[in-house]
């Protein structure tokens, strides 16, 4: 008797054929040593029961681990009570006015880096910085952002040289500012005693060579702006800006410049050349810039201060006198229309655009 074929017969047939391949490749695997204990293909989530502990890197006494920083610093447990964080602080917000470049400042006899990168950025590569020139350092404290180099004897004479660097914040968060500052002997102080250093340098000459040697190193560097190139220890210095505006009630917006007064005016006058803001007259005994300022925008429509105080579409020329006063440690910025008639959205805008052209 013949047997027919149907397709329910035919559909068994293929699923046991399916499974007698699967079967085979299986095996296949563990004999081809892909699959199994040993194989490729293991299991491999329990490993990490049977991991032994390596010990420490050790550098040899012939290297030296000057460029080596620790990322994640761990501070030794203080005794007596200490304060719970429950929640974490809130990352610092990223500000629009920093730019990536590098630049050198001047201002009378002196001179800075402006950087637009953290402190913790700059740091590691401050250090590495003098390792590549091969001078060592015979102090550096990334807590304070300050570093100096051993004496370095000049050739054929008995006068040394030795140089101080520091970090700190920009006028705007996430920018920082570099100084240096030189000392000379003839050799009179022991090679380890701390030296005391002028408020102005001994040599502006060398101060500004350093200066710029330092200024291309880092504008040289494209991993400055790398995560992985941050060093901890130094972002706990005061990453604040220099300047920061104010804006307690409408109308009444006011700059404030953690700057010395000679050196704040001369900012202030730069960022309204770099702001294109017409300058009617200037006093500096005074302490006062009369300007001209219409409050006009690149944005097609008013900004939320624009459509709060009701800015129309034709932009009205406002003369402002701006004020400059020193409170304390604090130099802060005003302006207030020469009219003596209120115009709140131009007043906060002619303050805000002083701010974001500070460099």
């Amino acid at each position: 008797m013949l047997s027919v074929s149907t397709p329910l017969n035919k559909a068994r047939l293929l699923r046991t054929l399916a499974l007698l391949a699967a079967a085979t490749s299986v095996s296949a695997c563990s004999w081809l040593g892909v699959g199994g204990e040993d194989g490729w293909l293991r299991d491999r989530q329990g490993e990490y029961l049977q991991a032994e502990i390596t010990p420490t890197m050790e550098i040899p006494p012939e290297l030296d681990s000057y460029t080596i920083d620790e990322l994640y610093y761990i501070p030794e447990i203080t005794p007596g009570d200490r304060d719970v964080y429950i929640v974490p602080p809130a990352p610092k917000p990223i500000d629009a006015r920093v730019r990536e470049g590098v630049v050198v400042q001047r201002f009378g006899e002196r001179a800075w880096i402006v950087i637009g990168a953290t402190s913790g950025q700059v740091w590691p590569r401050l250090r590495d910085y003098w390792s590549t020139e091969e001078i060592a350092l015979s102090m550096e404290s990334a807590e304070t952002g300050v570093l100096e180099t051993v004496w370095l004897p000049q050739p054929d004479t008995d006068l040394r040289h030795k140089y101080q660097v520091w970090v700190e914040p920009g006028l705007h968060a996430g920018n920082s500012e570099i100084y240096v500052r030189h000392v000379s002997d003839n050799g009179e102080s022991a090679p380890d005693e701390p030296a005391q250093f002028p408020e102005e340098s001994d040599s502006q000459e060398r101060e500004n060579t350093i200066l710029a040697s330092i200024s291309l190193y880092l504008a040289d560097r494209t991993d400055l702006y790398r995560a992985s190139s941050v060093s901890m220890l130094a972002g706990s210095i005061e990453a604040q800006g220099k300047a920061r505006v104010i804006s307690a009630s409408a109308g009444d917006t006011r700059l404030e410049l953690d700057l010395d007064i000679d050196r704040a005016w001369s900012q202030l006058n730069q960022a309204i050349n770099n702001a294109n803001i017409e300058v009617l007259d200037s006093d500096r005994d005074a302490l006062r810039f009369n300007v001209a300022f219409s409050g006009a925008e690149d944005e097609d429509e008013p900004g939320f201060f624009g459509r709060l105080f009701g800015r129309g579409g034709d932009e009205e020329v406002i003369n402002f006198d701006i004020i400059v006063e020193e409170a304390g440690e604090i130099i802060t910025v005003q302006a207030e229309p020469a009219s003596g008639q209120p115009a709140p959205y131009q007043q906060d805008l002619l303050i805000r655009t002083i701010n974001d052209n500070l460099i």
